[in-house]
């Protein structure tokens, strides 16, 4: 009996329905981000999906009212309020299931009041670091209310420990696609082209620190980034820089699987769907070692440089672009580490944080 089939009776034994609260970010390719784990689930589980879509109308809600509900959590929408009415139907009509908000910092909210009525269950995954999460919850109650808070990085566990209790609090990776993200034949690599990926939490100056001193030792050195416009003045321009947005997924994948280097300083982290990503297309990595980073690398396949080092990671990045064999063995072993956080695997591990609160 393989894992998923045997989770599945273990879970049906509970009785426990499981609804996932989803909620997509813009900026998250099809393959990639957190909601994907309801694919799995469905499969894993007995599980329906609840999307977190079409916003609650002015009609319904005035815009004092909502102001006045959305007080103390400033990512509140009227997307997230709609979903919430749903779930309280639900709480109210069914009884013994489980209701998984996949990101509760921007969709959770009140329907914690309603935790253990009908001897339901409420839980919320949280992707924010500690400082990430302070700002978006300036009121704690909502989360005291839960039956469980799950995160997705290890630096997390300390600061809602403490506001949730430390036994309802958990840690679910984030997962990968390993079919969609692959890694190519080393030898097809440009071994002259580092990229970096997204915004949220980047250390820009540090970035373009780095890519002056390697521009400068090693002019043939190219860089080419993938974030947001409204963030190309954080870098600025350069002959050695290509800045690019809102590229299509399969560009990304093409990137992923031409460069040599990922380059990712960084201010804070839990999980990253761009460090995924990289390990799953064996593209070797030079990233700030902070947050929860240790959770998702090694230093098999990673090289990790204190905060805000821009000589020490242009340093890095100049050796291993002059280190073929070194690299090629960092890629080997992205691909490999990649394979713990496939998405089956990370759908596995909810099944004792669902039958912890049952």
């Amino acid at each position: 009996m393989n894992n998923n089939s045997q989770a599945f009776q273990i879970s049906s034994k509970k009785n426990r329905k499981i609804h996932y609260v989803v909620f997509r970010y813009s900026h998250h390719s099809p393959h990639s981000g957190y909601s994907r784990i309801a694919e799995y689930g469905l499969k894993t589980y007995s599980a329906d999906i609840l999307p977190v879509s079409k916003p609650l109308s002015r009609f319904i809600i005035r815009d004092r009212i909502y102001w006045r509900l959305a007080k103390g959590t400033p990512g509140y929408t009227r997307a997230a309020m709609a979903a919430e009415l749903k779930v309280a139907m639900r709480i109210l009509g069914e009884s013994g299931s489980i209701f998984h908000y996949l990101y509760g910092e921007t969709t959770y909210h009140y329907t914690g009041r309603l935790n253990n009525h009908n001897n339901n269950r409420i839980v919320a995954t949280f992707h924010l670091p500690p400082i990430g999460i302070q700002a978006a919850w300036l009121i704690d109650s909502p989360l005291k209310q839960l039956s469980a808070a799950i995160c997705v990085g290890s630096s997390q566990l300390e600061y809602l420990g403490k506001i949730v209790g430390h036994d309802k609090v958990f840690l679910n990776p984030l997962g990968v696609d390993l079919e969609y993200y692959t890694a190519p034949d080393f030898e097809s690599r440009d071994p002259n082209l580092c990229i970096f990926i997204g915004e949220n939490y980047r250390d820009f100056p540090t970035l373009r620190g780095m890519i002056e001193l390697v521009a400068y030792l090693r002019p043939k050195t190219r860089f080419i980034g993938v974030i947001p416009a409204h963030s190309f003045d954080l870098i600025g321009e350069h002959p050695n820089i290509t800045l690019l947005s809102k590229v299509p997924e399969s560009k990304l994948l093409e990137l992923y699987r031409t460069a040599s280097l990922m380059v990712l300083p960084l201010k804070d982290a839990t999980a990253n769907n761009a460090v995924l990503e990289s390990m799953a297309c064996g593209l070797p990595m030079v990233i700030t070692d902070i947050g929860s980073v240790r959770d998702y690398v090694s230093e098999d396949c990673a090289v990790l440089v204190p905060p805000s080092n821009a000589c020490l990671m242009a340093k890095t990045v100049l050796g291993l672009l002059e280190e073929q064999k070194v690299r090629q063995r960092m890629a080997e072993k992205a691909r490999e580490h990649a394979q713990k956080f496939s998405w089956p695997k990370v759908a596995d591990q909810l099944l004792p944080i669902y039958e912890a609160i049952a």
